[in-house]
This record gives structure tokens, C-alpha cells and sequence, in this order.
């Protein structure tokens, strides 16, 4: 009895000690879309971005606006092209393509906004 008692409190005392494990914190993601309409700015659900390299190249991610209007890309930090397609009946205020670039502890948000009928 008093060996298991023994073991239980060096047990518990190790564990007080030692350091306690840390999670690591989720990282930025390199860019975020954003897709409203209206003057009230309403979010705008279903649409489809195009992530391509700033100085050209081949398609990293088609990503798709949520129900609160935007979509994130998880990349790493650099230039990006962000190429918005538009949904059917609405027209957009900007052009349909944009470039962010992305730093470190900085997510750029790339913001097109709709006209629809």
C-alpha cells in the first residue's frame, strides 16, 4: 500500500513539473476572398476564385465563397492572382481579377463586389 501510494505522488509530481505541451497555433492563410453584392454589401455564397502565382503559371486552388460571402486559401506567403468568376445575372464593380500579396501574420483580403438583378 504504501509503495503504490509512493509511485502515485512521484507520479503526480512529474507530471506538475514537466512542461506542459504546447499546440501549435493554426497558420495564416495566405489570402482571403471576399464576394459581396448590393450597396448593403449582402455576402455572396457559391462563387468560384482562380489562385494563380502573380508572375504567371499554372492554377494552385479554385476556392469557393461560404454562406458568409468569402473563402480562404491556405498557401504560403508570396503573390497572388485572384481571378473571380461571375455568377449568372449580376456584374461585377472591379475587374475580375486581382493581385494580393501576402506576408507573414498579414492575411490580404481580396474584395469583389456585385451588381445583380
Amino acid at each position: 500500500m504504501r509503495r503504490t501510494l509512493f509511485v502515485t505522488s512521484v507520479l503526480a509530481a512529474a507530471c506538475a513539473l514537466a512542461p506542459s505541451a504546447a499546440a501549435e497555433p493554426p497558420a495564416d492563410p495566405a489570402l482571403k476572398v471576399q464576394a459581396v453584392y448590393g450597396t448593403e454589401q449582402f455576402p455572396m455564397a457559391g462563387v468560384a476564385a482562380d489562385i494563380t502565382p502573380c508572375g504567371g503559371g499554372a492554377n494552385l486552388a479554385t476556392i469557393t465563397t461560404g454562406i458568409d460571402g468569402s473563402a480562404v486559401y491556405p498557401g504560403a506567403p508570396g503573390c497572388y492572382r485572384v481571378q473571380i468568376s461571375t455568377p449568372v445575372g449580376c456584374s461585377l464593380d472591379s475587374d475580375a481579377a486581382l493581385e494580393v500579396t501576402s506576408v507573414p501574420g498579414v492575411t490580404p483580403v481580396a474584395t469583389f463586389r456585385f451588381r445583380c438583378a
